[in-house]
């Protein structure tokens, strides 16, 4: 193999990984973000409900059972989108 080829075959395999980075971090971001949104939905909707019948047991029972998941969607999808500021060339001060 020639040193042409080399360098050719050497410079494709960092952009295909950064390609292949971007087309499995959007769908996985979105994917996590409706699953926050809709576990912070239903934890708001639930203590809602708890609060208008005067039943304190569901105010926090809601949080004791979407707490937790809500928070761990919440967190990995802002550690994913943190990462996606590296996988995707935005600008900051873009609109």
């Amino acid at each position: 193999m020639s040193e042409r080829e080399t360098m050719s075959t050497e410079s494709h395999q960092p952009r295909t990984a950064h390609v292949l980075a971007q087309r499995i971090s959007m769908p996985v971001f979105k994917v996590c973000l409706v699953v926050f949104l809709v576990l912070g939905v239903a934890l708001v909707l639930a203590q809602a409900v708890g609060i208008v019948v005067g039943n304190a047991a569901l105010v926090s029972g809601a949080v004791d059972v979407l707490g937790a998941p809500t928070t761990i969607a919440a967190g990995v999808t802002g550690l994913l989108g943190f990462a996606m500021s590296y996988v995707f060339p935005w600008k900051s001060g873009e609109d």
